[in-house]
């Protein structure tokens, strides 16, 4: 009897000291391209935010330095590269439902850090910078409700409820949104339907409360805003499909990236590109950063770069890692494009001469 006392003893103490361990060293992913964003700092400095190891630096695309902004279990919530002054801020979920917005130099040295008692919960936030005599703000999502918020963060100043009931789908979900300054919100739904999944974009006014409907897409898609225009590009790898169901026909040319007026709705530029089906990886990836388009083709790993303006700036280059790199910048004058990789878990940069 005793014996078994300790035997149970033992075992209890074991799962306490393991329960311990995994609370104290909580498990991380490793990290991937595919949960990775990108923001360009400077010329030779680029932020990187890895959601799957919870990680934001800032990185020299000419040294390989790497400077770590956070790497902690608190969740990043937002990365805004400012322009004047020269600023990072990140945000990230801090004890209980307050929020720790930390301010660094462009060199990632900290200039302060302060709470912001931000209640309530959130599927994603969107922090915006002070103009003139307005505070910041902060755009928060659940669900279908957007509210935004200001000093003293306890009422949002406003609201909107994106729900979208559409009968000719099973369901419409809100799988993405921008949000960089009053008054103008873009927001991406994912329509499914039988043997189909479409994509929308929805602009919307949230001053005049008037909005616009896009839904010409045959391919998942990212928004960002740059100014008074929003960017939307697309990406897809083909997969074996049922023969009626919805995707992009190979061969066809199709519409990568779009840049649109957001206040009258009109395509201000267009890049179009085909692409063959073929083998078990095939299709194409883009990417928008610095006013550049990246247009990677999956299938031949070659990458093509443009101007936000459509102007071709590169065309077909052999892309870096066999196509398992994301890209982050192009110096124009010194003709090098840099990508990223992950080398063992860390941060390795390409530099890529382009002749």
């Amino acid at each position: 009897m005793k014996k078994s006392f300790s035997i149970i003893f033992a075992a209890i103490i074991v799962m306490l000291v393991f329960t311990n361990q995994s609370y104290a060293n909580p498990s991380k992913s490793p990290p991937s391209l595919d949960s990775t964003d990108t923001l360009y700092v400077s010329t030779d400095l680029v932020a990187i935010i890895d959601h799957s190891t919870n990680k934001a630096d800032v990185v020299n695309v000419t040294t390989n330095k790497v400077v770590n902004l956070s790497n902690d279990t608190h969740t990043i919530l937002d990365l805004n590269v400012m322009k004047n002054p020269q600023k990072i801020v990140l945000l990230k979920k801090s004890n209980g439902n307050a929020i720790t917005k930390t301010v660094f130099s462009y060199a990632g040295e900290q200039i302060s850090k302060t709470e912001i008692p931000l209640k309530g919960v959130a599927d994603k936030i969107k922090w915006v910078a002070p103009t003139g005599k307005v505070n910041e703000r902060i755009m928060v999502q659940f669900g279908d409700s957007f509210n935004l918020y200001q000093y003293p963060w306890k009422m949002p100043s406003v609201s909107f409820n994106a729900k979208i009931n559409d009968t000719g789908y099973e369901s419409v979900n809100v799988q993405g949104w921008d949000f960089v300054g009053y008054p103008y919100l873009a927001i991406k739904y994912q329509a499914q339907g039988i043997m189909s999944d479409d994509f929308f974009v929805r602009t919307i006014n949230l001053f005049h409360h008037n909005e616009k409907m896009f839904k010409d897409f045959n391919a998942d898609i990212k928004l960002k805003f740059n100014g008074a225009n929003l960017a939307v590009y697309t990406s897809y790898i083909y997969q074996p499909a049922p023969a009626n169901a919805k995707r992009p026909v190979s061969g066809d040319s199709q519409n990568v990236f779009r840049l649109m007026n957001v206040a009258t709705g009109s395509a201000v530029t267009s890049i179009k590109q085909a692409f063959k089906e073929e083998g078990n990886l095939s299709g194409w990836k883009t990417d928008f950063i610095n006013n550049q388009v990246f247009v990677g083709d999956v299938l031949e790993q070659t990458w093509s770069l443009f101007s936000q303006e459509g102007a071709q700036i590169v065309k077909d280059q052999k892309w870096p890692g066999n196509g398992k790199s994301k890209f982050l910048n192009y110096n124009l004058t010194t003709k090098i494009a840099y990508f990223l990789e992950y080398s063992a878990g860390e941060i390795s940069v390409i530099a890529n001469p382009i002749h």
